[in-house]
């Protein structure tokens, strides 16, 4: 399961990472708006994980950080202890209770489809079907559906990804799989631009713990 919330959290991380969201016709302009001016973000985040019949089947919170391009930070502080942290090149998972790091390369953790979304300029339009969505729960949505959906499904991605607005700051990210699994991921008290440490988005294993490079291991 934690495995499963880090692929999750990885591809949210994506979007708000994105150099730029040029799609023909302005579908995009609530995370255009967002993203304009964008450098740093830190905000509280609660996650619920829902099953294809609706059902919650987990639940955590913690702490978001963001340095643009590509550099991130997910604290989870319950139900268990997690950290997953991106220094622009490799992501790292260290699980406290399990005495564990995963380490993988930025590229391939975050797979082919989302991997379009990080850094430099991007034009969703090109890979993505993107479609303003009806105003619910107080919120404008935006969502995004690969252009392709059996490339997207072989390079592990998502059916869907929908990003909640108010105004110009994102509130709500709904993530749903190929099994039609959905993450629920809600942000608040957003810090827009924040100065960071820079030692947020690096990583050093603590001492004893078991390390796994899983660019050999899978």
């Amino acid at each position: 399961m934690r495995i499963r919330c880090w692929a999750y959290v990885v591809c949210t991380a994506l979007v708000l990472a994105a150099g730029s969201a040029r799609a023909a016709g302005g579908a995009t302009a609530p995370l255009d708006e967002f993203l304009k001016g964008l450098v740093s973000l830190k905000a509280r985040f609660e996650q619920v994980l829902l099953d294809e019949q609706g059902v919650e089947r987990e639940r955590s919170q913690g702490t978001f950080y963001l340095s643009r391009p590509g550099r991130f930070r997910w604290d989870y502080e319950s139900p268990y202890q997690q950290s997953i942290v991106a220094d622009g090149q490799r992501v790292y998972v260290y699980d406290k209770d399990l005495e564990q790091v995963t380490v993988k390369s930025l590229q391939k953790a975050l797979g082919s489809t989302p991997a379009l979304l990080l850094g430099g300029e991007v034009n969703i339009a090109e890979r993505f079907v993107v479609s303003r969505g009806a105003p619910a729960e107080g919120l404008v949505w935006l969502e995004l559906g690969p252009k392709d959906p059996r490339a997207a499904r072989e390079a592990g991605g998502y059916a869907q990804i929908r990003l909640g607005f108010a105004g110009s700051s994102l509130k709500r990210m709904d993530l749903r799989d190929n099994l039609n699994q959905t993450t629920r991921i809600e942000l608040k008290n957003a810090e827009r631009n924040p100065k960071l440490d820079p030692s947020l988005f690096t990583f050093t294993p603590p001492p004893g713990v078991d390390v796994l490079d899983a660019e050999h291991d899978l």
